[in-house]
């Protein structure tokens, strides 16, 4: 396994580790015989089947807007389950529910993927209040990094017409070699006295490999936006990033900030070598910074942020083993260059 050693500092990049299982029985297949999972393998692949030739006649007959592509739920038993083969279950934790952890070793550039946006498939008709998670568990950790996380008590109110749900920053970089896993359990919450409405729940495995992926997530590094401010007027602030690589904006922030403190922390993918680009747009002002790895600031304002009467401070941190790298390493980093000791 290669990444910023302990001792000598020489890189590694991360693998999936023969991680010792917390479950080795799958709880899922206790609860059926091996006739009933067939069943419902076959039912799944039916049901995913039906929902692709759909989409692939909405294709050839060159519907506008087209849909996104549907992807392949997993069965929530497969044979493997009963029989106690190894099955995802087993392979992505899925008996355990806690959050992945924030603390891990960091990488040189590796595969990584950055999420943009949580749709629904169409708009809405009415507005509606969303709870539940959408978390994605990948090869380094197999526990949920989540990208959307709401209470019952604290749902997301989405409006008529509108089709996406609010993300929240994941803990830390998704990490895709080359398998990751969509962990997704979605409710309505409905009026007093009458039952919530489940909207989705179940789990999607990815094959970047064969996804479609390409280049894109190749030679990624995690990267740490931060931004701490005071203000004492409420004003409508919207910050957004950008980066090498993806055509869409990464919102960071979209909302009313008065008070002093942390702004919010966002965690982003960024192409080794390349730029990340920030935007603030607050009271009819543009305000742009350019950071990229292994120099820091290329580029920031003038002139201070107007309506912030103490501070604004934008921290951006290329991480590596959870603080920033030395010129050398970050040399190592845009050259591929590992440091081999010879005994």
């Amino acid at each position: 396994m290669r990444g910023w050693d302990e001792e000598d500092g020489n890189p590694y990049l991360p693998v999936k580790w023969p991680w010792e299982y917390p479950l080795h029985i799958c709880p899922e297949g206790q609860k059926y015989t091996l006739e009933e999972a067939k069943e419902i393998v076959e039912s799944t692949w039916e049901r995913n089947g039906d929902l692709l030739s759909e989409w692939s006649d909405l294709f050839n007959n060159n519907t506008t807007p087209l849909p996104a592509l549907p992807l392949r739920v997993l069965p929530r038993v497969t044979k493997n389950c009963v029989s106690g083969d190894d099955c995802y279950h087993v392979q992505y934790w899925i008996g355990d529910t806690d959050e992945t952890a924030l603390d891990h070793p960091y990488f040189i550039p590796c595969e990584m993927m950055q999420v943009f946006s949580l749709g629904l498939s169409s708009p809405l008709a009415r507005p509606i209040n969303i709870y539940g998670h959408f978390s994605v568990r990948d090869a380094w950790e197999p526990l949920r990094n989540y990208l959307f996380n709401r209470s019952r008590n604290d749902p997301a109110m989405i409006s008529q017409g509108c089709s996406f749900l609010p993300l929240c920053s994941p803990c830390r970089g998704i990490y895709v070699c080359p398998y990751f896993l969509m962990d997704v359990n979605l409710w309505i919450k409905e009026e007093e006295g009458s039952p919530d409405t489940p909207l989705f729940s179940g789990y999607v495995e990815i094959d970047t490999s064969f996804a479609g992926f390409g280049s894109v997530l190749i030679g990624r590094i995690e990267t740490v936006i931060e931004v701490k401010a005071e203000a004492e007027q409420p004003s409508d602030v919207r910050i957004s990033a950008s980066t090498s690589g993806f055509d869409e904006e990464i919102s960071l922030y979209d909302g009313k900030f008065c008070g002093s403190g942390s702004m919010f922390k966002h965690i982003v993918a960024v192409k080794k070598q390349e730029e990340l680009h920030v935007v603030l747009k607050m009271n009819e002002s543009t305000y742009k910074w350019t950071f990229k790895a292994g120099i820091g600031v290329v580029i920031a304002p003038e002139h201070p942020i107007s309506g912030f009467t103490q501070y604004f401070v934008m921290n951006v941190s290329f991480r590596t083993k959870g603080k920033a790298a030395s010129a050398w390493q970050w040399s190592c980093i845009c050259n591929d260059i590992e440091n081999v000791s010879v005994e």
